[in-house]
This record gives C-alpha cells, structure tokens and sequence, in this order.
C-alpha cells in the first residue's frame, strides 16, 4: 500500500541553448529553448508531523476506496515571469505538458517561474489580473451549504466546559465544494537564464542549466478514524458519509496561503463491521489564511472551528447525523496526518426505523437532531 505522506520532492530544470554568446542588456535578451525534465519521487514519511501508522488500523482497500497518499502527477504547467529592471513582471506566459518533461521558449534575463501539476477535475485555476501574477486555485461549489437547526454538543464537550459555546451559538454556515485533489507547487523567483554557453554544463552535446527545488503540497491529506464503542451491530455503515467544514476555500498558488474564506468539504465514509470502525480520507487547502508549511505563517492564521458530521446508519433503518468538534486535532496537524475519534454508540443508539431509506445529508439538508454523546479524539 502507498502510504499517505508528503512531498513529490525533486525538480530539475534543464535549458538547451541554440546559438552563440551576445551580450544584450539584460532584460532585452534572445529567446532559447528551454527543455524541463522533473525527477519525482514520492517521499512517504518526511512532513507529516506524527507517524500516522502508529495510530491508522482501518482495513483500507487501496483497490476498493482508491490510494490513501499523495501520487506522482501525469501532468504540469510552468508559468514564465520575465522581470522588468525594477524586478516587477512585465508578462506571463504558459506551458502545459504531461510526464515530466517538454520543451518551450523562454527570454534569457531574469524570471519568476512557478510550476504546479494540472492533471485534476476538480482544481479550478483563475487569475485576477492579465499578467496573472496572483492564481488561485478552488473547486467548484455544490451548494449553499449545510443547515444546523441547534449547535450540536456532545455530552462529553458539555460536561467538561469545551463547549465553545460562543462559538457554536454563531455557527456559520459555509457553501460545500468538491473535495480537491492533490496540488504540488514550485515558485521559483529570480532564476537568472544566462545567454552565455560558459554558465552551462556540456552533457551529451547539450548546455545544461539546473535548477533544484520541492514540489511541496498545497492541499493536505487527513486521515479520519472513528470507533465505534459499544456498537453491538447497531451502526451498519453511513449512506451519505461525511462532511468537514471550515476549511479554506482555496489557495494562492505563489504564496501558498490559502484563503480566508471557508467552504465544507463532502468525503466518502467506509466501515468494517469486523472492527467497528469507519474511515475517510479528506483532502481539503487546509486552514484558512495561511501556509501550513511555514511556521511564522501558521502562528498569524486566523482562528478557526472545524466540525464532522458523520452520517450513521442503522441496522433498523433509521440513521443520525452526529456532529464532532475536530477543531483541535485538524489545527495540530495543519499539514496532514490522522484524526482519531472514538464514540459511544450507546449515547446516540438507533431511533424508530424511518419510513424510507433516503436519509443522510446531501449538502442541501436543512435540518438534523442534536444528539448528545460521548467522544474521544487521539491526534
């Protein structure tokens, strides 16, 4: 099983200059062509901050639910910045190719080059600008939002004074977008491509230029575990499985903090009976207003509260939304890793058998129960 972990790690970036040396102003150079050649592995264990095995024993079909981590991408797009004298971009320009390498012209002078994989449905890129010097990448919204009639609190929040009372009395509800799948982005700034042959390596006949850097993620994988305590085979499985809510919206491709504004994210839910344990795995742009890979970045983030609603199925045919406060573990793991929960079933066990079977939520459900119970949350 590929485990779920990190970085797609090495890039290297090769230039094959056609021509000889002139020595033109510096931001009024020749065009050349550029070959890009990426080098990727899958780095397993290097960012996620707990050893996420010591904790994840879900029987997970990688065949069945699909990969749990992080895959090398099919295919990329550079973005070419050429700078001004003042540093400033003066154009932009795109290239798109799959695998790991292509060809492109490109201005010798200095650039800002930012790379990031283009092989998913789901990611929408836009701009602002036409030099497009800010891209933004989100998903599309599937609806309004999802509808609380009352705060949900377990019995264990209460008891214990965690409520976030305040805090619940003004929950906000956020539009639901498609789950993203896994970004990867390099912003290379100031890369000077040189005109002159000497600033190469001759390999194979060709001047080679390099470039080292990480393809580092811009949305985050979250393993989410839940046992079922004292389930006595009354919980059967979930039909409209999960939602997690208050993660952010998007992500600025250059800077990588992603935006301030919240969406929820839906995720399918899987359950062993064998164990009584269900399972998701959630890919969201993480916590709103900052970079999860910078440290200085993630200490100015705004405060932010992020709940599970699990749907839980019955063997009688009714089923329950329970609402849990993960705010805490998604927050000290804001770079990925596994949520653990543990519930009682006994404090929220199966109502009156409903009178069909089309229960859950949807995304466009305007209201739930409250339901009080116990949890547990391991991070």
């Amino acid at each position: 099983m590929r485990n779920s972990k990190h970085i797609l790690a090495l890039l290297v970036l090769c230039a094959q200059v056609s021509g000889c040396s002139i020595a033109p102003e510096l931001h009024l150079r020749q065009s050349i062509t550029t070959e890009i050649m990426l080098e990727a592995q899958i780095n397993v264990n290097l960012v996620w901050e707990t050893e996420w095995e010591a904790h994840w024993v879900f029987p997970w079909s990688e065949s069945a639910f699909g990969e749990m981590g992080y895959q090398e991408p099919a295919s990329m797009s550079v973005h070419m910045y050429p700078l001004d004298a003042n540093g400033h971009h003066k154009a932009h320009s795109v290239q798109h190719f799959y695998g790991t390498s292509t060809e492109m012209p490109i201005s010798a002078g200095m650039h800002d080059l930012l790379f990031h994989n283009n092989d998913s449905e789901a990611l929408i890129f836009t701009t602002k600008d036409e030099i497009k010097e800010d891209i933004y990448c989100t998903t599309r919204v599937i609806s309004s939002g999802i509808k609380a009639s009352d705060p949900v609190m377990t019995a264990l929040q209460k008891s214990t004074n965690e409520t976030k009372a305040a805090k619940d009395s003004s929950y906000k509800q956020d539009p639901v977008s498609l789950m993203p799948d896994a970004l990867f982005v390099l912003y290379d700034q100031r890369e000077m491509i040189s005109d002159n042959l000497e600033d190469y390596e001759l390999i194979d006949g060709r001047y080679i230029y390099r470039i080292e850097g990480e393809l580092e993620p811009a949305s985050y994988i979250h393993l989410i575990q839940i046992h079922l305590l004292n389930n006595q085979g009354r919980v059967v499985g979930s039909n409209s499985g999960a939602v997690i809510t208050g993660v952010a919206a998007g992500v600025d491709l250059q800077t990588r903090i992603a935006t301030t504004t919240s969406v929820s994210v839906p995720m399918d839910v899987h359950f062993d009976r064998n164990s009584d344990i269900m399972a998701a795995r959630a890919i969201t742009f993480g916590i709103p207003g900052c970079d999860p890979l910078c440290a200085e970045s993630l200490t100015k983030a705004p405060e932010s509260i992020h709940f599970l609603i699990i749907n839980m199925c019955y063997s009688n045919n009714s089923w329950k939304n329970i609402r849990v406060d993960i705010t805490d573990a998604f927050r000290a793991h804001p770079k990925g890793g596994v949520i653990d929960i543990a519930l009682d079933v006994n404090d929220f066990p199966p109502e009156t058998a409903k009178t069909d079977d089309s229960g859950g939520f949807n995304a466009l459900i305007d209201e739930w129960e409250e339901e009080e119970g116990g949890i547990t949350i391991i991070y």
